[in-house]
């Protein structure tokens, strides 16, 4: 009976380990993936510290900047339905954060939130930006609004679209976390799944992030896919789903004392950003703006592309307006009556 069962269990480890090797999937060069998903406006630096980093930078050299940031396994394909709209009148920067798209990762690389605003601070530099807009969505979202905290003296103005960051409040029903993050978050199950074909999990996170499933395309699985399979991209998702939320957001009180022009965008039927971490942000700012879309998801710069355009264009056009710049929004806060 026991030898029975031992040869039993036996069989079922070797199925296992059959089919765990038989989804293992190899890196993809950085070489082939920027045959495949470079373009004409592709463009590559080096940091100090020695990270490649791949960047796009359009529009009118002398026009205000806006530097977008984009959210967790995403790239700069992500704004690609807002840049025809904005590169007439500003100068637009979009990059690929460390671990994404065709940006390198090192050893060293540092994953939290502070970790990201520390590579952006450094490409801002190297860019010789001094003074821009940063938009950023989800986990760029984050990045960007701690970036506002420690830099504000460096930012026109701020854009968050349904931004990542706040701690859970236990009195206010979440999104349900998607079961690949809690797989993620066991550090054996991360272990185990790092080499695996990313795609089925993309494929899950994708659909849970829009609300149209129709954008949940085949070439856009292959795309997020690939990127992922880049030398040391694998790394960075697991590195960056183990993240401790609560952890993360500790400074989110200090939003309130952020005074510069903020605009919220927010999709109401977001399931990985509950709509209501929006109205958080937006009373935790002062002065903030506020703009939640009724059946949009995770991603209202592309799935509700043209309305959402036209809302940041009518914000930008404020920041930027010449009298704008005659008060600061801190000064005009404190301004006698």
């Amino acid at each position: 009976m026991f030898k029975r069962i031992f040869v039993l269990i036996l069989v079922l480890l070797a199925v296992l380990a059959a089919g765990w090797l038989a989804m293992r999937r190899s890196d993809i060069p950085f070489t082939s993936l920027e045959s495949r998903y470079s373009t004409d406006e592709s463009e590559f630096l080096t940091l100090p510290g020695g990270l490649v980093v791949h960047y796009k930078d359009q529009g009118d050299l002398n026009a205000p900047v806006l530097l977008l940031v984009h959210g967790f396994t995403s790239s700069t394909e992500t704004w690609s339905e807002w840049l025809p709209g904005l590169t007439e009148d500003y100068r637009v920067i979009s990059v690929d954060l460390p671990g994404h798209g065709l940006t390198r990762v090192q050893e060293n690389t540092d994953f939290s939130t502070a970790g990201l605003v520390e590579f952006l601070k450094a490409f801002s530099e190297a860019l010789r930006l001094e003074a821009f807009t940063l938009a950023g969505s989800s986990m760029g979202g984050h990045a960007a609004w701690v970036y506002a905290l420690d830099h504000e003296s460096t930012l026109d103005a701020l854009v968050l679209v349904d931004a990542a960051g706040l701690p859970i409040e236990e009195s206010v029903p979440q999104p349900d976390t998607p079961f690949i993050i809690k797989l993620i978050r066991n550090p054996v199950a991360r272990a185990l799944i790092e080499d695996l074909d990313p795609g089925p999990m993309l494929r899950n996170g994708l659909a849970g992030a829009y609300h149209d499933q129709g954008f949940v395309t085949e070439d856009l699985v292959q795309r997020y896919s690939d990127y992922a399979r880049a030398p040391g991209h694998r790394h960075t998702m697991m590195q960056l789903s183990a993240r401790d939320p609560e952890e993360e957001g500790r400074r989110f009180q200090e939003l309130s004392e952020l005074f510069l022009p903020v605009l919220i965008l927010q999709g109401r039927e977001d399931r990985l950003v509950a709509a209501t971490d929006a109205e958080r942000f937006h009373t935790l700012i002062p002065g903030s703006e506020l703009i939640i879309y009724e059946n949009v998801g995770h991603m209202p710069h592309e799935e509700h592309a043209a309305e959402s355009l036209s809302d940041l264009r009518s914000f930008l056009a404020r920041v930027y307006a010449p009298e704008a710049s005659e008060v600061s929004p801190a000064e005009e806060a404190v301004a006698p009556l």
